[in-house]
């Protein structure tokens, strides 16, 4: 196999992977980036030195940095001077289609994402992901070719939505590596749109990336970052969805009084009505008590089951994969009570409605409980 330009490049200078890390975290530092823990970082050079998947526009800075090179040098673009000029009329092309938009247009952009965030909630991802997929293209090119930037905020608004859903749908049927893509989309997307409840919400929905690769402090700090950021710049319902989230990586991490701090909080915040700026956060009292009953079932607590039963009671028969979320922290709950009949009837339902939805995170969750119920 010849070698890509980004490994012959480590090979020239004779480092080994632990030598370039090292210099890929202080050229991150240098930026105010941080990056994953070594094992994660390594699989990660290891595939781009072997020419699997795109480099990252973070990294591609990063290795220039380092090897002090050019992007063209590294193999991240096309030598300019080896690329044929093209015909300006493509990019006429998209840029007449993106003229085109105006506002109506961006609102039936959003109301295709709302439907797929509908459809997601009561079917699953699994079966929406390439119309998602082509959703995204779509929005992405149009944001792209933008001109005026009024228009070209607002694109980037619905794209910041859309790219947070799909990180969501990403990380549900079990492709991390694509959701957190997602969010990084999601993220440079809302700073565009100067949107700061869109960019805390992506960024603290893409720690659970890294909750579900085991990494529950980088999560909870991820977190944190993103409550820290936007204080005092998002409505209340933001602050309660992030006080919400950070109780729950709080559990992740066994902290059981940050737990119920953050719940207490996220329960005093709640607004009396929903916040129709806010159209991709559905929550409410029996949504919170789903979210306060998940975080003490992990812990344990005994008040789980109250809450929890007032949560089902508001997602069955119509939010399949809500529904199965319950189901299974009920299952949970029970078995510390040592309730196993009741628990593996949930656990059965449970896994009924997952098979409807393709929730790899949810499958796990239930194979691992069905394990204890023996």
């Amino acid at each position: 196999m010849p070698l890509t330009p980004l490994r012959a490049r480590r090979k020239h200078h004779g480092w080994t992977k632990i030598q370039l890390d090292a210099r890929l975290r202080r050229a991150a530092k240098a930026r105010n980036e941080t990056l994953p823990q070594p094992e994660s970082l390594a699989r990660q050079i290891a595939r781009w030195e072997n020419g699997h998947g795109s480099v990252s526009p973070l990294y591609q800075q990063l290795f220039c940095d380092v090897y002090g090179c050019s992007p063209a040098e590294l193999g991240f673009i096309e030598d300019p001077e080896a690329v044929e000029p093209e015909p300006a009329e493509g990019l006429a092309a998209e840029l007449a289609r993106a003229s085109s938009v105006d506002a109506e247009v961006v609102n039936l952009l959003q109301a295709q994402t709302d439907s797929i965030r509908r459809l997601d909630a009561r079917q699953g991802a699994q079966l929406i992901r390439d119309q998602m997929r082509a959703h995204i293209a779509h929005i992405e090119e149009l944001t792209r070719h933008a001109v005026r930037p009024g228009i070209r905020r607002m694109l980037a608004k619905v794209l910041a939505d859309t790219s947070a859903l799909a990180g969501w749908q990403a990380l549900d049927v079990g492709t991390p590596r694509e959701s957190w893509e997602h969010f990084e989309r999601a993220k440079s997307a809302a700073r565009e749109a100067e949107d700061p409840s869109l960019l805390a919400f992506a960024t603290a929905e893409q720690a659970y990336v890294l909750l579900d690769m085991g990494d529950a402090r980088q999560a909870g700090e991820l977190v944190q970052y993103a409550h820290h950021e936007s204080s005092g710049a998002v409505p209340r319902l933001m602050e309660t969805w992030l006080a919400a989230a950070r109780a729950e990586m709080a559990t992740a991490l066994g902290d059981a009084d940050a737990t119920r701090t953050d719940l207490d909080q996220a329960a005093d915040l709640l607004p009396s009505e929903p916040d129709a700026a806010l159209p991709y956060l559905v929550l409410s009292d029996t949504h919170l008590a789903r979210w306060r009953g998940n975080c003490l079932a992990r812990l344990g607590d005994e008040d789980a089951l109250e809450e929890l039963n007032k949560g089902l009671e508001a997602v069955t028969g119509t939010y399949a994969r809500a529904e199965a979320g319950v189901r299974i922290d009920l299952a949970s709950a029970l078995l510390v009570h040592g309730e196993r009949d009741l628990a593996n009837e949930h656990l059965r339902t449970a896994q009924i409605l997952v098979g409807r939805t393709g929730s790899l995170r949810q499958k796990r969750r239930i194979e691992g409980l069905a394990a204890r119920t023996h």
